[in-house]
């Protein structure tokens, strides 16, 4: 699977549904939906009923993206908003392992998302576990940040691990994309690029058009 998704956070507040039927139009069939809580990292962005809300416009998957602390108090209720995947920020998620299987008990899809700081020797641990492994190009938390050169390497390295272990996991990568840089990305092993101004900023058919061909 190679695809583009788009990450609402972009998206006019006001005006997200809008946005994400027009992205839908243009063949966006992925979504991203960031929640942080003002406390990992200091802005506080989306909750569980813009999940329920976004479920009844689309049927098309819904990643959440859970980078917050204390993940066992509010999980629950994002997998009864009508999250098809959830993300789970590494750094922030006690025990991940069971946070896992608790995904995995409810048919839900099984991510694991790492800042740039992170080594891919944790990493590595978890791919022959999750369904999507998330590298974050960009510190976590603040829209419209630039791609940090070092994460191609890692996500070279994840490409190389997956392949001489014939694993199956998907290589996802978030923040800081655009149109110019895509290409190398998916280039270096990422089947999953997570965009937010790069396709919600301006006009977003012509933003769409832009990143066609990016996947080798």
């Amino acid at each position: 699977m190679k695809e583009l998704c788009g990450s609402v956070l972009a998206a006019n507040h006001a005006h997200i549904a809008r946005d994400l039927k027009a992205a839908e139009r243009e063949g966006i069939n992925r979504f991203h939906i960031d929640v942080t809580d003002g406390h990992y990292t200091r802005e506080i962005t989306f909750g569980v009923q813009l999940v329920r809300d976004l479920r009844k416009e689309t049927d098309k998957p819904l990643d959440v993206h859970l980078a917050v602390y204390n993940l066992p108090a509010i999980l629950d209720s994002f997998l009864d908003a009508g999250a098809d995947c959830v993300t789970l920020q590494y750094e922030t998620c006690e025990l991940p392992q069971r946070q896992m299987a608790k995904l995995r008990a409810r048919g839900i899809g099984v991510c694991l998302s790492f800042i740039p700081a992170t080594g891919f020797d944790r990493m590595a641990y978890f791919m022959d576990e999750a369904d999507i492994i998330s590298i974050l190009g960009v510190e976590p938390g603040i829209g419209g940040q630039t791609f940090l050169p070092k994460v191609f390497g890692k996500i070279e390295q994840a490409a190389a691990f997956r392949a001489n272990r014939g694993l199956s996991t998907l290589i996802a990568v978030d923040g800081g994309l655009t149109r110019e840089n895509c290409r190398r990305v998916a280039g270096a092993g990422a089947d999953i690029l997570i965009l937010g101004s790069g396709i919600f900023s301006g006009n977003i058919a012509e933003n769409v058009a832009a990143l066609e061909g990016c996947f080798p």
